[in-house]
Formats: C-alpha cells, sequence, structure tokens
C-alpha cells in the first residue's frame, strides 16, 4: 500500500501536524519525528492525531527515538519504526492497547474492584530507546570500548624523556679592522666608527728649587753735593730724591738744608739708597739729577762712593726647575687621566692608543711666580686629555654580521658567545684612521628537530632508540633516555608522550 511520509519539524504542533496529514490521498500516514527537538509528547496529542487519522479512514505509524512518544503510542496501538526504510518494509499491524484486567472478588461485602496493570514507563538513558541490540552490534560496541581503553592507556602509560646534546663546533674568522673618526656606523667592509673620550684631572706636586739668587740685605748710604744755580737761596727739604741719569738708582735725603743764594754756591746734605742691596754702592760722581721742580735751581752729584749696600744667597727656582715640575705633573696626571678613561670605556671596548693625549691646558699656577726667591717650588694643574677608542658593540655587530653570512648549514649560533682576538697593535695611517687585525670566534649548535628525534624513537627499546638517535641526529654525547614507569619496555608508540629536551654545551 502507498504510504504518505510527513516530516516533522521542531515547531510543529497537533494542530499543524493535522493540517499536514490533511492532504494525504494514500492509506498510511507516516509521521517522522525531528532528530532534535521534542514535538508532540504528549499522550493527548497522539490521541488527537490517531483520531484524525481515523476519522480520514487512514492508517497512523510513527518513526521516532523519543521515549515519551514511543511509551504513548504502544499504549494507544500506533506501529513505531526505527526509520523509513524499516516502516516501508514491514507490515503494519495494529497494536493492540492494554486493558484493565478485571479480579472478581468473592466477598458479599465488598464491590468488585478493577485494577489494570499498566506498563512501566521505559526511561531515557538507554543507548537506543527501543533497540534491542544484535550479538553483532553488541561485539561491535564491546571493541570499541576495548579500543578505547586501550587508546586511554596508552595516552596516559608510559611517558618518555629523551635529552639530546647537539654537536658543537667553532667559527672563526680573521680580518683587517680600519677605524675612522669620519663614519658613525659599522661597515661590513670592515669599517667601524672612533669614539674620543675626554676627562679633566687635576693636581699639585712640589720640588726643592736647584738655582740661588742674591737677596739685597742692607742699604747703601753716602753724601750728595748740592750746587745753587740761581741768584736767591735755596731750600732742600728731608726725603728730596737724588738718581742717576737714568733714573734707575734712587737716594733721599736724611735731612733739610740751604743752599745760598748766588750761582756756584753749594750745600752737602747726607743721603741714604731707597732700596737695599750691593747695587746701590755707587762710585764717585754718578749720582747727577734731582727730581721734582728743585731740578731746574741745583745741580747734585756725589763727590765720594756711596757705600754698606750689601746682598746675601738664597735658593731660588730656575727655568729647567719649572719646565722638570711640569712634565712630571704632567705624567702623573696623564696616568690618573689613564684610569679614568679605562674606567669610563665599556668591558670589549678597544683603547687604541696606550695612554690619552693632553688636549687642553686649563689651569697652569707656580708658586712662587717668576724667578723669586724660594725652598721650594709648587705647581697646580688642571688639565684635560683625550683617548680614542671603538666600541665593542661595534666590534660585535661586525663579527656577528660577517660570522652569520658564513654560518654551515644547520647549525646556529650560540648568543652572546662571541669572542674577539686583537692579533695586531692598532696603527695610525693618518691623524683620523687606524687599521689593526683581529679574530672573531663563537660556539656553533647543530640544529636538532624535537618532532623528528620523537618520531625516530617512537615504539623502540631505550638501547636500540639511543643507537637510532645517535645515527641519525648530530650528536656529541650518547642520548639520555628516562622511561616511567622505570619498568615500561620500550617508548610510547604516541609521539606526544615523548618529551624531547636539548642540553647546551656551553
Amino acid at each position: 500500500m502507498k504510504t504518505q511520509i510527513l516530516q516533522l519539524e521542531p515547531h510543529d504542533d497537533v494542530i499543524s501536524t493535522r493540517d499536514k496529514m490533511g492532504w494525504s490521498q494514500t492509506g498510511r500516514i507516516l509521521l517522522v519525528w525531528p532528530s532534535r527537538g521534542q514535538v508532540l509528547t504528549n499522550r493527548l496529542d497522539l490521541v488527537l492525531l490517531q483520531r484524525h487519522s481515523s476519522n480520514q479512514g487512514t492508517q497512523l505509524a510513527l518513526v521516532t527515538h523519543d521515549p515519551d512518544v514511543r511509551y504513548h503510542a504502544r499504549q494507544l496501538g500506533i506501529p513505531v519504526f526505527e526509520n523509513v526504510r524499516q516502516a516501508q518494509e514491514i507490515r503494519w499491524r495494529r497494536t493492540l492497547r492494554h486493558k484493565p484486567r478485571i479480579h472478581p472478588v468473592h466477598s458479599p461485602n465488598v464491590e468488585v474492584t478493577r485494577s489494570a496493570k499498566v506498563p512501566e514507563k521505559p526511561q531515557k538513558t538507554a543507548l537506543f530507546p527501543g533497540a534491542i541490540l544484535s550479538p553483532a552490534a553488541r561485539l561491535v560496541l564491546f571493541t570499541i570500548g576495548v579500543l578505547a581503553f586501550l587508546s586511554l592507556a596508552a595516552a596516559l602509560l608510559p611517558t618518555a624523556e629523551l635529552t639530546l646534546t647537539p654537536k658543537t663546533e667553532t667559527q672563526a674568522i680573521t680580518l683587517t679592522v680600519t677605524g675612522s673618526t669620519s663614519v658613525d656606523r659599522v661597515n661590513l667592509s670592515g669599517l667601524v666608527p672612533i669614539h674620543p673620550i675626554k676627562v679633566v684631572v687635576e693636581g699639585r706636586q712640589s720640588l726643592i728649587p736647584t738655582g740661588t739668587v742674591l737677596v739685597p740685605e742692607h742699604t747703601s748710604a753716602g753724601q750728595a753735593l748740592f750746587t745753587n744755580l740761581s741768584d736767591r737761596p735755596v731750600t732742600i727739604p728731608t726725603g728730596t730724591v737724588v738718581t742717576t741719569r737714568d733714573s734707575t738708582i734712587r737716594f733721599t735725603t736724611d735731612q733739610t738744608g740751604q743752599v745760598l743764594a748766588g750761582p756756584g754756591q753749594t750745600k752737602v746734605l747726607a743721603i741714604r739708597a731707597l732700596n737695599p742691596g750691593s747695587a746701590y754702592n755707587l762710585p764717585a760722581g754718578r749720582l747727577q739729577a734731582i727730581q721734582g721742580p728743585l731740578g731746574t735751581s741745583l745741580s747734585v752729584t756725589n763727590p765720594e762712593p756711596t757705600i754698606g749696600g750689601t746682598d746675601h744667597s738664597s735658593p731660588a727656582p730656575l727655568s729647567s726647575d719649572r719646565s722638570r715640575l711640569f712634565d712630571q705633573l704632567l705624567s702623573s696626571l696623564r696616568k690618573s687621566a689613564l684610569v679614568e678613561v679605562q674606567a669610563a670605556i665599556q668591558p670589549g671596548d678597544l683603547l687604541l692608543t696606550s695612554s690619552p693625549d693632553l688636549s687642553h691646558t686649563i689651569e697652569e699656577i707656580y708658586d712662587p711666580p717668576d724667578d723669586q726667591p724660594a725652598n721650594q717650588l709648587t705647581l697646580t694643574l688642571r688639565l684635560q686629555f683625550q683617548a680614542l677608542t671603538v666600541s665593542g658593540n661595534d666590534l660585535n655587530e661586525l663579527a656577528a654580521a660577517i660570522l652569520d653570512a658564513n654560518i654551515p648549514k644547520g647549525y646556529s649560533s650560540h648568543p652572546q658567545t662571541i669572542v674577539i682576538e686583537h692579533l695586531t697593535d692598532p696603527e695610525f695611517k693618518d691623524e683620523s684612521t687606524v687599521q689593526w687585525v683581529l679574530r672573531a670566534s663563537r660556539e656553533l649548535q647543530a640544529q636538532i628537530s624535537e618532532t623528528q628525534a620523537a618520531n625516530l624513537s617512537i615504539g623502540l627499546s631505550p638501547n636500540r632508540a639511543s643507537q637510532r638517535l645517535s645515527e641519525v641526529l648530530p650528536l656529541s654525547e650518547t642520548p639520555r633516555i628516562y622511561l616511567f614507569p622505570s619498568w615500561w619496555p620500550r617508548l610510547p608508540i604516541i609521539p606526544f608522550r615523548i618529551h624531547v629536551s636539548t642540553n647546551v654545551n656551553k
């Protein structure tokens, strides 16, 4: 018999389902429940659909896995199938309704009661509601369960740890480096910038003078003869200064005197030198001038030598002492400047000169100044020095760039392992350019794929895995393999249960 198949939707209700059934032109209607959602789960819904089907003269059947619907359908005698194909291949038989049984009671005082034995409603926890599994299906489910258990065991047990030590090699190059003050960055041709460092140092140093000087001690004295050049008397006050013709040596009168009127009149007065020293012991006739207005009225001379001026010898610095003291203090300050420069540069920086150069004299003070007598000569200096350096970072950058360009395939470099050795001393080609030769080296480590290492050792015994890893991978030591649990005979068959770590040699 032809069957009308109606697919229900999750939003269908009794009314919409009856409308769909109303269009049927066949003697059988098969309602197919949706795979998701719950519709028409009440007993009353099925009763109304059964009545509507009976009024149309059609037979009603269901395809559903909903336990409530299947339960109510069995109570109402509506056939229920697992799928559409089963419904089309099997003949529909009307399921008998469960009717209550009447049990007679043989008691005259008790009314007869009826008790209906209603089938128990199935639970929703069944894996396949309403289905009876065949032996083959049960075998399949059992096999799946065993495989799931074995997969879980393989995932949890065992685990393995592989510790690998990659092979290492030393990479080295020798190159000529040129430093220049005219560049500000590293050039792969070997050119690096030169950086000046300036420091200011000061100090004081003394020495005993090696020279001597005569120091005036006593004052010279004598007499001056004044002659009147006018026709009137002239008074000579105390302190009148008489000098030699060049005015370099001066004497003063010790008393007041008066020259009588008339040309040729004379007066002798005592005189004393203004400064001590033997230089004022003059021969007769050396005093020839009078300072001030009296010089127009009088003439003067010393009729006899002046005597009494004396000197004594005293230590005094010579120009050679000053030069020697400057050189000594300069050498000391240069050493101090070198210490400060070395403290200012970073580790790895290259100092291009053995000592800094003097660039500027800020202060230079001698005590005593000039050629004055003194028992000690002291010098105070404040100087600026300059040193030329090349940055260690620039040298590392240059070396790393050249080494990277020549790195062997399959190796990677250890960071911060570049070692630079200066094979020659820096040599200045001119004031702004210097050259020297250096050797740069670093350690390289073979690259090992952790995934490859795990795949190489899957399912092998520890000894065989160690042998295979040593044959295939570039290792410097025998691999260390740890199994958990330790009694497990082979490495896991699942790669992610094998943990690989590398031991870096430094």
